[in-house]
């Protein structure tokens, strides 16, 4: 057996190997060339169809426009590629690639290359299902929370107006039977009052947190450094009665929602001032780029963060570190605060909902430090 014998049969070997069904004819169309995939794929022997014109034997073949035409550039020299479409029978599952076969004395023929991609299209519709599926549950998700916020901020509102006509009448009856009341009764109509001042805040930051939905993503930039500006301003009273000082150093700029990050610093200094010493060192809000590294207890990706750290003199802040610390990558859900109400919520809902989490701190000295970790600008 001569050389060019031997590289016949290695090619013919290697076409017959190839998982992809592989035709190849010649400038007249005639098939030159059927391995044994294409006589799986056609169901039909090579000795049946040597020589045959591919009109007679594919006639769906030359039927589909993007087909003639890949072949005619082939023809003129020009690879092409004809992807899977459900428009004809004969490309439902399968994309072709046409390629020229070029001799010394030019092109002498086109082969084809049939390549089966049934697992992939499988694959893909499995997965537009899913998508289907994600879809329809992200928007019952949204109409549930929109509607629970809904209730939730409607039966807020229709009880504060009751609790506020019972505080009412509460007053005037103490000054209607003034005289008649022992200082016992007094105190025990002031509790009432007290009690019902607390359900009206608690109502408050019921309201707010129903406004807060972990569902919105950040939008626009919100410079860290104008909200704490503005919740400080806010604050000047209770700070002079404290006789405690807010010090802040440079913050940063994140994508957020600012009425949200607003409300977030307007809990957690409150918070700070409430629980501070009288005449504490100053409550300092610092900020500096951390990476999701240092917290190898937290399944967290790679990346970047702006960790805002709040941090005062206090003796007891009713917090402990394990209750506000992250458990997911998916906005780091935390745990609650305890003795705190409903504040914790409304910081772990901002928090999540900005794709952050907490942190609490607390050192032998006495300082409680509160850290809120933000992705930082450009992750």
């Amino acid at each position: 057996m001569n050389t060019v014998q031997i590289e016949g049969n290695l090619a013919s070997m290697l076409n017959d190997c190839s998982i992809d069904a592989i035709i190849a004819i010649d400038v007249q169309h005639t098939i030159i060339a059927w391995n044994a995939t294409a006589e799986i794929v056609y169901g039909m022997r090579k000795a049946a169809v040597l020589g045959k014109p591919l009109q007679k034997v594919l006639p769906s073949l030359l039927e589909d426009p993007e087909t003639r035409q890949a072949i005619a550039r082939a023809y003129e020299g020009t690879k092409s590629f004809v992807p899977a479409s459900k428009t004809y029978s004969h490309r439902v599952q399968v994309e072709n690639h046409f390629i020229p076969l070029e001799h010394e004395r030019g092109i002498i023929g086109v082969m084809n290359i049939v390549h089966d991609v049934a697992h992939r299209i499988k694959a893909e519709e499995q997965l537009q299902a899913l998508n289907n599926r994600l879809e329809k549950q992200y928007r019952q998700l949204q109409q549930t929370s929109s509607e629970l916020a809904s209730f939730t901020f409607i039966s807020s509102s229709n009880i504060k107006q009751p609790i506020r006509q019972i505080y009412t009448a509460v007053e005037n009856l103490i000054r209607a039977e003034a005289g008649r009341l022992t200082d016992a009764g007094k105190a025990a109509f002031r509790r009432i009052q007290s009690s019902l001042s607390k359900m009206d805040l608690l109502l408050d930051d019921m309201l707010r947190l129903a406004r807060i939905s972990t569902l919105e993503k950040p939008e626009t930039p919100v410079d860290l450094d104008m909200v704490l500006a503005e919740v400080t301003a806010s604050l000047h009273k209770k700070t002079e009665e404290k006789g405690v000082n807010i010090v802040a150093e440079s913050l940063c700029i994140i994508p957020g929602h600012k009425e949200q990050l607003y409300l977030l610093f307007q809990h957690l200094l409150g918070a700070a001032l409430r629980f501070s010493e009288n005449k504490a060192p100053a409550v300092r809000v610092g900020c500096e780029k951390v990476w999701a590294s240092e917290f190898p207890e937290v399944a967290l990706s790679e990346k970047e963060y702006c960790r805002i750290t709040v941090q005062y003199k206090g003796s007891n802040a009713g917090l402990e570190e394990e209750q506000v610390t992250p458990s997911s990558s998916e906005g780091g859900q935390s745990g609650k605060y305890k003795n705190t109400g409903i504040e914790i919520a409304i910081a772990r809902k901002i928090m999540n909902a900005h794709e952050g989490f907490i942190r609490v701190e607390h050192s032998p000295e006495g300082f409680t430090h509160v850290h809120c970790f933000f992705q930082a600008t450009g992750q």
